[in-house]
Protein backbone atom coordinates (compact mmCIF):
# COMPACT_ATOMS: atom_id res chain seq x y z
CA UNK A 1 0.00 0.00 0.00
CA UNK A 2 1.12 3.71 -0.90
CA UNK A 3 1.58 5.85 1.97
CA UNK A 4 3.18 9.20 1.97
CA UNK A 5 5.34 9.93 4.83
CA UNK A 6 5.21 14.21 5.82
CA UNK A 7 7.71 16.39 7.65
CA UNK A 8 7.63 18.45 11.19
CA UNK A 9 6.75 21.50 8.60
CA UNK A 10 3.96 20.19 6.91
CA UNK A 11 2.22 19.33 10.10
CA UNK A 12 3.02 22.95 11.27
CA UNK A 13 1.59 24.23 8.17
CA UNK A 14 -1.33 22.28 8.55
CA UNK A 15 -1.79 23.71 12.02
CA UNK A 16 -1.74 27.11 10.61
CA UNK A 17 -4.03 26.68 8.37
CA UNK A 18 -6.49 25.31 10.74
CA UNK A 19 -6.41 28.22 12.81
CA UNK A 20 -7.16 30.62 10.33
CA UNK A 21 -9.93 28.60 9.03
CA UNK A 22 -11.08 28.37 13.07
CA UNK A 23 -10.60 32.23 13.14
CA UNK A 24 -12.87 32.26 9.74
CA UNK A 25 -15.49 30.27 11.22
CA UNK A 26 -15.82 31.93 14.42
CA UNK A 27 -16.33 35.15 12.73
CA UNK A 28 -18.67 33.81 9.97
CA UNK A 29 -20.59 31.63 12.87
CA UNK A 30 -19.82 32.88 16.34
CA UNK A 31 -20.71 29.43 17.62
CA UNK A 32 -19.07 26.98 19.55
CA UNK A 33 -15.90 25.34 17.36
CA UNK A 34 -14.87 21.54 17.67
CA UNK A 35 -11.79 21.09 15.47
CA UNK A 36 -11.29 16.81 14.97
CA UNK A 37 -8.24 15.51 14.44
CA UNK A 38 -6.34 12.22 14.76
CA UNK A 39 -3.54 11.83 17.06
CA UNK A 40 -0.87 9.45 14.81
CA UNK A 41 2.31 9.30 15.95
CA UNK A 42 5.20 9.02 13.37
CA UNK A 43 5.49 10.75 9.96
CA UNK A 44 2.74 8.28 8.51
CA UNK A 45 -0.32 10.44 9.22
CA UNK A 46 -2.93 9.30 6.59
CA UNK A 47 -3.98 5.30 5.90
CA UNK A 48 -7.43 3.61 5.43
CA UNK A 49 -7.32 2.79 9.06
CA UNK A 50 -6.57 5.82 10.05
CA UNK A 51 -10.00 7.21 7.77
CA UNK A 52 -12.16 4.36 8.88
CA UNK A 53 -11.41 5.29 12.70
CA UNK A 54 -12.07 9.05 11.30
CA UNK A 55 -15.29 8.50 10.06
CA UNK A 56 -16.89 6.70 12.65
CA UNK A 57 -15.63 9.46 15.19
CA UNK A 58 -17.52 11.77 12.96
CA UNK A 59 -21.17 9.62 12.90
CA UNK A 60 -20.54 9.16 16.81
CA UNK A 61 -20.21 12.81 17.54
CA UNK A 62 -23.44 13.37 15.06
CA UNK A 63 -25.05 11.12 17.15
CA UNK A 64 -23.64 12.31 20.67
CA UNK A 65 -23.88 16.05 19.23
CA UNK A 66 -26.35 15.85 16.89
CA UNK A 67 -25.66 18.05 13.41
CA UNK A 68 -23.58 20.73 13.42
CA UNK A 69 -24.29 24.30 12.12
CA UNK A 70 -21.64 23.98 9.73
CA UNK A 71 -19.24 20.97 8.95
CA UNK A 72 -15.76 21.42 6.81
CA UNK A 73 -14.08 18.41 6.07
CA UNK A 74 -10.12 18.43 4.87
CA UNK A 75 -8.46 15.34 3.03
CA UNK A 76 -4.94 15.57 3.61
CA UNK A 77 -1.44 13.71 3.96
CA UNK A 78 -1.20 15.42 7.35
CA UNK A 79 -4.48 13.31 8.03
CA UNK A 80 -8.07 13.61 7.80
CA UNK A 81 -9.60 17.09 9.21
CA UNK A 82 -12.80 18.26 10.46
CA UNK A 83 -14.31 21.65 11.13
CA UNK A 84 -17.21 22.04 13.07
CA UNK A 85 -19.71 24.82 14.40
CA UNK A 86 -22.28 24.00 17.28
CA UNK A 87 -25.26 25.97 18.22
CA UNK A 88 -24.50 24.61 21.65
CA UNK A 89 -22.59 25.76 25.07
CA UNK A 90 -19.12 24.84 24.50
CA UNK A 91 -18.27 23.45 27.84
CA UNK A 92 -21.74 20.81 27.11
CA UNK A 93 -19.78 20.42 23.69
CA UNK A 94 -16.26 19.82 25.37
CA UNK A 95 -17.58 17.50 28.42
CA UNK A 96 -19.15 15.35 25.25
CA UNK A 97 -15.90 15.15 23.65
CA UNK A 98 -13.92 13.77 26.73
CA UNK A 99 -17.00 11.28 27.22
CA UNK A 100 -16.21 10.22 23.34
CA UNK A 101 -12.01 10.12 24.00
CA UNK A 102 -12.47 7.96 27.23
CA UNK A 103 -15.46 5.55 25.70
CA UNK A 104 -13.43 3.00 23.92
CA UNK A 105 -9.58 2.82 22.95
CA UNK A 106 -9.70 4.38 19.70
CA UNK A 107 -11.01 7.40 21.02
CA UNK A 108 -7.23 7.94 22.73
CA UNK A 109 -6.21 8.86 19.20
CA UNK A 110 -8.68 11.53 18.68
CA UNK A 111 -8.18 14.79 18.92
CA UNK A 112 -11.11 16.87 20.26
CA UNK A 113 -10.19 20.47 20.45
CA UNK A 114 -13.30 22.95 21.36
CA UNK A 115 -13.20 26.74 21.42
CA UNK A 116 -15.63 28.86 22.64
CA UNK A 117 -17.72 31.62 20.49
CA UNK A 118 -15.02 34.20 21.82
CA UNK A 119 -11.90 31.98 20.41
CA UNK A 120 -11.20 30.19 23.74
CA UNK A 121 -9.85 26.83 23.89
CA UNK A 122 -11.43 24.57 26.73
CA UNK A 123 -8.87 22.45 28.50
CA UNK A 124 -9.26 19.13 29.80
CA UNK A 125 -9.78 18.54 33.85
CA UNK A 126 -6.83 16.20 33.41
CA UNK A 127 -3.80 15.17 30.99
CA UNK A 128 -4.66 12.57 28.53
CA UNK A 129 -3.56 8.65 29.62
CA UNK A 130 -0.37 7.45 27.32
CA UNK A 131 -1.25 4.65 24.74
CA UNK A 132 1.72 2.16 26.11
CA UNK A 133 1.62 2.21 30.10
CA UNK A 134 -1.54 4.52 30.75
CA UNK A 135 -0.17 7.00 32.71
CA UNK A 136 0.31 10.87 31.93
CA UNK A 137 0.87 11.13 28.77
CA UNK A 138 2.67 15.05 29.16
CA UNK A 139 5.08 12.61 31.82
CA UNK A 140 5.97 10.14 29.01
CA UNK A 141 6.42 12.41 26.24
CA UNK A 142 8.80 14.73 28.06
CA UNK A 143 10.93 11.80 29.25
CA UNK A 144 10.05 9.90 25.74
CA UNK A 145 9.66 7.03 28.21
CA UNK A 146 8.11 4.80 24.83
CA UNK A 147 10.17 4.71 21.73
CA UNK A 148 8.34 5.94 18.26
CA UNK A 149 7.88 1.83 17.39
CA UNK A 150 6.44 1.18 19.98
CA UNK A 151 4.04 3.83 20.19
CA UNK A 152 3.03 3.48 16.12
CA UNK A 153 2.76 -0.62 16.79
CA UNK A 154 0.55 0.01 19.71
CA UNK A 155 -1.28 2.81 17.38
CA UNK A 156 -1.84 0.26 14.71
CA UNK A 157 -3.58 -1.91 17.23
CA UNK A 158 -6.03 -0.14 18.63
CA UNK A 159 -6.85 0.81 14.82
CA UNK A 160 -7.08 -2.71 13.63
CA UNK A 161 -8.71 -4.03 16.65
CA UNK A 162 -11.19 -1.15 16.11
CA UNK A 163 -11.69 -1.66 12.53
CA UNK A 164 -12.88 -5.54 12.86
CA UNK A 165 -15.37 -4.74 15.59
CA UNK A 166 -16.74 -2.03 14.18
CA UNK A 167 -17.20 -3.35 10.91
CA UNK A 168 -18.54 -6.93 12.64
CA UNK A 169 -21.03 -4.38 14.90
CA UNK A 170 -22.33 -2.85 11.26
CA UNK A 171 -22.59 -6.11 9.58
CA UNK A 172 -24.36 -7.69 12.69
CA UNK A 173 -27.21 -4.46 12.16
CA UNK A 174 -27.71 -4.80 8.62
CA UNK A 175 -28.38 -8.49 9.25
CA UNK A 176 -31.38 -7.01 12.31
CA UNK A 177 -32.32 -4.48 10.02
CA UNK A 178 -32.98 -6.55 6.82
CA UNK A 179 -35.11 -9.20 8.74
CA UNK A 180 -37.34 -6.12 10.61
CA UNK A 181 -37.97 -4.33 7.53
CA UNK A 182 -41.78 -4.60 7.22
CA UNK A 183 -43.27 -5.60 4.69
CA UNK A 184 -41.42 -8.17 2.38
CA UNK A 185 -42.79 -10.46 0.07
CA UNK A 186 -42.46 -13.86 1.46
CA UNK A 187 -39.87 -12.90 4.21
CA UNK A 188 -39.94 -13.38 7.73
CA UNK A 189 -40.47 -9.56 8.79
CA UNK A 190 -42.41 -7.86 11.66
CA UNK A 191 -45.47 -9.07 9.59
CA UNK A 192 -45.49 -12.86 9.62
CA UNK A 193 -42.84 -15.52 8.49
CA UNK A 194 -43.31 -15.30 5.42
CA UNK A 195 -43.16 -18.63 3.41
CA UNK A 196 -41.32 -20.35 6.11
CA UNK A 197 -42.87 -22.87 8.81
CA UNK A 198 -39.28 -22.93 10.93
CA UNK A 199 -38.15 -19.64 11.00
CA UNK A 200 -39.09 -16.02 12.99
CA UNK A 201 -37.67 -12.88 13.75
CA UNK A 202 -36.39 -13.67 17.42
CA UNK A 203 -34.63 -16.67 15.19
CA UNK A 204 -32.49 -14.14 12.98
CA UNK A 205 -31.33 -11.56 15.58
CA UNK A 206 -30.39 -14.68 17.57
CA UNK A 207 -28.43 -16.18 14.10
CA UNK A 208 -26.91 -12.66 13.64
CA UNK A 209 -25.75 -12.59 17.11
CA UNK A 210 -23.78 -15.88 16.63
CA UNK A 211 -22.33 -14.74 13.68
CA UNK A 212 -21.12 -11.28 14.72
CA UNK A 213 -17.83 -12.50 17.02
CA UNK A 214 -16.89 -14.45 13.29
CA UNK A 215 -17.92 -11.54 11.19
CA UNK A 216 -14.89 -9.29 13.92
CA UNK A 217 -12.76 -12.26 12.89
CA UNK A 218 -13.20 -12.27 8.89
CA UNK A 219 -12.39 -8.39 9.22
CA UNK A 220 -9.29 -9.09 11.06
CA UNK A 221 -7.89 -12.07 9.19
CA UNK A 222 -8.03 -9.79 6.45
CA UNK A 223 -6.10 -7.31 7.62
CA UNK A 224 -3.47 -10.11 8.63
CA UNK A 225 -3.25 -11.73 5.26
CA UNK A 226 -5.28 -14.85 5.59
CA UNK A 227 -4.96 -17.17 2.82
CA UNK A 228 -8.74 -18.39 1.10
CA UNK A 229 -8.38 -21.64 2.67
CA UNK A 230 -8.04 -20.17 6.26
CA UNK A 231 -10.93 -17.97 5.19
CA UNK A 232 -13.21 -21.07 4.34
CA UNK A 233 -12.74 -22.93 7.55
CA UNK A 234 -13.62 -20.02 9.47
CA UNK A 235 -16.67 -19.81 7.00
CA UNK A 236 -17.51 -23.73 8.17
CA UNK A 237 -17.06 -22.64 12.05
CA UNK A 238 -19.53 -19.70 11.68
CA UNK A 239 -22.01 -21.72 9.72
CA UNK A 240 -21.61 -24.30 12.54
CA UNK A 241 -22.10 -21.34 15.60
CA UNK A 242 -25.11 -20.19 13.38
CA UNK A 243 -26.73 -23.75 13.54
CA UNK A 244 -26.03 -24.05 16.95
CA UNK A 245 -27.38 -20.92 17.77
CA UNK A 246 -30.89 -21.96 15.57
CA UNK A 247 -31.31 -25.55 16.38
CA UNK A 248 -29.68 -26.84 12.85
CA UNK A 249 -32.10 -24.00 10.92
CA UNK A 250 -30.43 -22.47 7.56
CA UNK A 251 -31.03 -18.72 8.71
CA UNK A 252 -28.10 -16.87 7.10
CA UNK A 253 -25.99 -19.43 5.30
CA UNK A 254 -26.03 -17.20 1.57
CA UNK A 255 -25.44 -13.62 3.70
CA UNK A 256 -22.53 -15.35 5.63
CA UNK A 257 -20.93 -16.21 2.25
CA UNK A 258 -21.65 -12.61 1.34
CA UNK A 259 -20.31 -11.28 4.15
CA UNK A 260 -17.11 -12.92 5.12
CA UNK A 261 -15.75 -12.45 1.46
CA UNK A 262 -16.47 -8.77 1.59
CA UNK A 263 -15.29 -8.31 5.00
CA UNK A 264 -12.57 -10.08 4.50
CA UNK A 265 -11.46 -8.30 1.66
CA UNK A 266 -12.33 -4.86 3.25
CA UNK A 267 -9.77 -6.05 6.49
CA UNK A 268 -7.11 -6.73 3.29
CA UNK A 269 -7.76 -3.13 1.78
CA UNK A 270 -7.42 -1.88 5.16
CA UNK A 271 -3.93 -3.15 5.55
CA UNK A 272 -2.45 -3.44 1.98
CA UNK A 273 -5.16 -1.01 -0.06
CA UNK A 274 -7.01 -2.24 -2.99
CA UNK A 275 -11.02 -2.37 -4.33
CA UNK A 276 -12.98 -4.46 -1.87
CA UNK A 277 -14.92 -5.64 -4.51
CA UNK A 278 -11.96 -6.57 -6.56
CA UNK A 279 -10.46 -8.50 -3.79
CA UNK A 280 -13.77 -10.26 -2.50
CA UNK A 281 -13.78 -11.44 -6.11
CA UNK A 282 -10.64 -12.62 -6.03
CA UNK A 283 -10.81 -14.52 -3.17
CA UNK A 284 -14.52 -16.22 -4.24
CA UNK A 285 -12.40 -17.08 -7.53
CA UNK A 286 -10.01 -19.30 -5.18
CA UNK A 287 -12.77 -21.23 -3.58
CA UNK A 288 -14.67 -24.01 -4.57
CA UNK A 289 -17.93 -23.76 -5.43
CA UNK A 290 -20.08 -24.67 -2.51
CA UNK A 291 -21.66 -28.19 -2.21
CA UNK A 292 -25.14 -29.54 -0.22
CA UNK A 293 -26.46 -25.94 -0.19
CA UNK A 294 -30.16 -25.14 -1.95
CA UNK A 295 -27.56 -22.70 -4.52
CA UNK A 296 -25.66 -25.91 -5.33
CA UNK A 297 -28.59 -27.73 -6.20
CA UNK A 298 -29.57 -25.36 -8.84
CA UNK A 299 -26.44 -23.74 -9.91
CA UNK A 300 -26.99 -24.93 -13.39
CA UNK A 301 -30.15 -22.87 -13.60
CA UNK A 302 -29.08 -19.70 -11.84
CA UNK A 303 -25.94 -17.98 -11.17
CA UNK A 304 -26.79 -17.43 -7.15
CA UNK A 305 -25.11 -15.41 -4.73
CA UNK A 306 -21.40 -17.16 -6.19
CA UNK A 307 -21.64 -15.24 -9.32
CA UNK A 308 -22.78 -12.50 -7.61
CA UNK A 309 -19.37 -12.67 -5.68
CA UNK A 310 -17.43 -13.02 -8.60
CA UNK A 311 -18.82 -10.27 -10.71
CA UNK A 312 -17.86 -8.11 -7.11
CA UNK A 313 -21.34 -8.07 -6.31
CA UNK A 314 -22.56 -5.67 -8.62
CA UNK A 315 -26.51 -6.02 -7.69
CA UNK A 316 -25.86 -5.02 -4.20
CA UNK A 317 -23.65 -2.03 -4.92
CA UNK A 318 -26.67 -1.10 -7.23
CA UNK A 319 -29.26 -1.38 -4.27
CA UNK A 320 -27.01 0.52 -2.00
CA UNK A 321 -27.75 3.30 -4.89
CA UNK A 322 -31.57 2.50 -4.50
CA UNK A 323 -31.00 2.66 -0.97
CA UNK A 324 -30.28 6.71 -1.32
CA UNK A 325 -32.55 7.56 -3.77
CA UNK A 326 -35.54 5.89 -2.40
CA UNK A 327 -35.38 3.06 0.35
CA UNK A 328 -35.39 -0.04 1.53
CA UNK A 329 -38.18 -1.53 0.25
CA UNK A 330 -37.59 -0.09 -3.20
CA UNK A 331 -34.12 -1.84 -3.19
CA UNK A 332 -35.40 -5.49 -2.19
CA UNK A 333 -38.22 -5.13 -4.88
CA UNK A 334 -35.45 -3.36 -7.80
CA UNK A 335 -33.31 -7.36 -6.30
CA UNK A 336 -36.51 -9.34 -6.65
CA UNK A 337 -36.94 -8.21 -10.46
CA UNK A 338 -33.56 -9.05 -11.93
CA UNK A 339 -31.55 -11.13 -9.74
CA UNK A 340 -30.73 -15.06 -10.16
CA UNK A 341 -32.27 -16.29 -6.85
CA UNK A 342 -31.43 -19.63 -6.49
CA UNK A 343 -33.72 -19.59 -2.97
CA UNK A 344 -36.40 -19.10 -5.64
CA UNK A 345 -35.43 -21.44 -8.15
CA UNK A 346 -34.82 -24.34 -5.29
CA UNK A 347 -38.57 -23.61 -4.48
CA UNK A 348 -40.28 -22.67 -7.35
CA UNK A 349 -37.95 -23.25 -10.49
CA UNK A 350 -37.68 -21.22 -13.00
CA UNK A 351 -41.48 -20.80 -13.28
CA UNK A 352 -41.14 -19.76 -9.53
CA UNK A 353 -38.35 -16.95 -10.08
CA UNK A 354 -39.91 -15.96 -13.64
CA UNK A 355 -43.17 -15.19 -11.56
CA UNK A 356 -42.02 -13.29 -8.44
CA UNK A 357 -39.81 -11.26 -11.35
CA UNK A 358 -42.28 -10.37 -12.98
CA UNK A 359 -44.89 -8.95 -10.00
CA UNK A 360 -42.02 -6.98 -8.66
CA UNK A 361 -40.91 -5.41 -12.15
CA UNK A 362 -44.78 -4.39 -11.94
CA UNK A 363 -44.48 -2.76 -8.23
CA UNK A 364 -41.85 -0.91 -9.52
CA UNK A 365 -43.54 1.41 -10.94
CA UNK A 366 -44.98 2.49 -8.01
CA UNK A 367 -43.80 5.37 -5.62
CA UNK A 368 -42.12 4.45 -1.79
CA UNK A 369 -45.40 5.79 -0.44
CA UNK A 370 -47.38 3.29 -2.31
CA UNK A 371 -45.75 -0.18 -2.01
CA UNK A 372 -46.28 -1.37 1.43
CA UNK A 373 -50.20 -2.07 0.64
CA UNK A 374 -48.54 -3.65 -2.40
CA UNK A 375 -46.03 -5.69 -1.00
CA UNK A 376 -48.61 -7.47 1.90
CA UNK A 377 -50.89 -7.85 -1.35
CA UNK A 378 -47.97 -9.91 -2.72
CA UNK A 379 -46.73 -11.22 0.64
CA UNK A 380 -50.30 -13.19 0.72
CA UNK A 381 -49.57 -14.34 -2.22
CA UNK A 382 -46.00 -15.55 -2.06
CA UNK A 383 -46.99 -16.93 0.88
CA UNK A 384 -49.42 -19.11 -0.23
CA UNK A 385 -47.03 -20.17 -3.16
CA UNK A 386 -44.66 -20.67 -0.63
CA UNK A 387 -41.92 -18.82 -2.61
CA UNK A 388 -39.33 -16.95 -0.84
CA UNK A 389 -36.68 -14.49 -2.67
CA UNK A 390 -33.98 -15.06 -0.04
CA UNK A 391 -31.78 -14.18 -2.26
CA UNK A 392 -32.73 -10.51 -2.69
CA UNK A 393 -33.23 -10.26 1.18
CA UNK A 394 -29.49 -11.24 1.63
CA UNK A 395 -28.17 -8.68 -0.81
CA UNK A 396 -30.57 -6.32 1.11
CA UNK A 397 -28.40 -6.67 3.80
CA UNK A 398 -25.63 -6.46 2.40
CA UNK A 399 -26.50 -3.01 0.61
CA UNK A 400 -27.60 -2.23 4.33
CA UNK A 401 -23.78 -2.76 5.66
CA UNK A 402 -22.53 -0.94 2.19
CA UNK A 403 -24.19 1.99 3.07
CA UNK A 404 -23.42 2.22 6.98
CA UNK A 405 -19.62 1.41 6.42
CA UNK A 406 -19.00 3.33 3.16
CA UNK A 407 -15.75 1.93 2.15
CA UNK A 408 -15.10 4.94 -0.58
CA UNK A 409 -14.49 7.53 2.06
CA UNK A 410 -11.64 5.48 3.78
CA UNK A 411 -10.19 2.83 1.09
Amino acid sequence: MHTVEITLEQVLLARDRRVLRQRALAARYGGTLLSFTMNIAGPVKDAPLVRLAFQAGLAALDRDLGQPVHRELIQAPTGPEALLVYDRPAPWVKERCLLLEEREAVGRLYDLDVLSPEGEKLSRPQSRRCLICGGPVTVCSRSRAHGLPTIRARTRDILADFAAGHLSALARQALEDEVDLTPKPGLVDRRNTGAHDDMDRPLFHRSAGALAPYFRQFAARGMAGASPRELQSLGRQAEHAMLDATGGVNTHKGALYSFALLLSAMGRCLAEGGDPFDTAAAIAAALPPAENTHGSAVRSQCGGVRQEALSGFPTARHMRGILESAGPLSALVWAMSRLDDSTLVYRGGPQGLAYVRRRAAELLRLPEEALPPALEALDDDLMARRLSPGGSADLLALALFLRAAAPETWL
